[in-house]
């Protein structure tokens, strides 16, 4: 069965462990009302195109790589590209591959995904679903089996752009990028990218960006929808994508900046983190879902 169905009387949410272990939907129920939290998805579309899904995980890392490549312990690490149709290598392997279910309740699933060729990354990644009261949690966990590299995780949720939806977000930075959407330099949030008051996002406004000195909380609001959810995760990092020509952005919790692997300084001071063989991560992120 390619769908697993997670349900507590409060919240919906459709796992697809084949396309990426990643939701279909995920949704409020609200009296007789279904209301979807993350933008939805179509089943057949969602197993054909993982951009289709509702929300994904990123690992073994967030974004992109520029040039496909990175120095590591004196020598050079060669990324190849994850799908055809993009320029550098983007947001890791979890997305594209099949997961397969290890554990199972009726108000929350564990999947588990092995890559272990074709990459200089081996590991083992689990995420963990739960539906807690009115909170969506996704753990996400990552196990090197390689050698010495290292990791960043991040989720990739999806979410309804309405004309009077609101983000409050607030970062000290955020980075500039270059054409190929790579950082340039770091710098305060311009106005229409501020949102440590809550903001509307601008129409006409595209921002793709890696913003830093996150305090870990997040506030969506949906007026016209009597919708609010509070994303709260164990990072200090997040990316906002508002692509100005469609109906939905990204708001995605990551835990390292955009090509972390090639800035200057060591992995670590953009957020990444050295696993040794049979070394892991776990990051934590929570979606609180409140009718206003």
């Amino acid at each position: 069965m390619p769908m697993l169905q997670l349900e507590n009387g409060v919240l919906r949410a459709d796992v697809l462990p084949e396309s990426g272990g990643g939701l279909l939907r995920f949704d409020l129920l609200r009296g007789n009302e279904v209301v979807p939290v993350f933008r939805p998805a179509q089943l057949d579309e969602a197993l054909r195109e993982p951009k289709a899904l509702a929300c994904y995980p990123l690992v073994p890392w967030s974004n992109r790589i520029g040039g496909g490549r990175f120095m590591f312990a004196g020598r050079t690490i060669e990324v190849p590209l994850t799908r055809d149709d993009e320029t550098y290598p983007l947001h890791g392997h979890g997305w594209l591959m099949p997961w397969h279910k290890v554990a199972e309740g009726e108000a929350f699933v564990e999947l588990a995904a092995m890559v272990d060729h074709g990459t200089p990354f081996r590991y083992l990644a689990l995420q963990r679903y739960t539906l807690a009261g009115n909170t969506l949690q996704i753990a996400l966990t990552v196990r090197n089996e390689g050698a010495p590299l290292p990791f960043g995780l991040g989720v990739h949720p999806f979410f309804p752009r309405t004309p009077d939806v609101r983000l409050h977000a607030s970062a000290t930075g955020m980075w500039q990028s270059a054409p190929d959407d790579l950082p340039t330099v770091l710098q305060a949030p311009p106005a229409h990218a501020d949102f440590r008051k809550p903001r509307q996002l601008e129409p006409g406004h595209t921002i793709n960006q890696s913003f830093e000195g996150w305090d870990g909380a997040a506030d969506i609001i949906w007026p016209s929808r009597r919708l609010s959810v509070r994303v709260t995760a164990t990072t200090s990092r997040y990316v906002l994508y508002t692509p100005a020509q469609y109906d939905f952005f990204c708001f995605e919790p990551v835990d390292h900046t955009i090509n972390a692997h090639n800035l200057p300084g060591l992995p670590q001071d953009h957020g990444l983190t050295i696993l040794g063989t049979g070394q892991s991560l776990q990051r934590g992120y929570q979606f609180t879902v409140t009718t206003i």
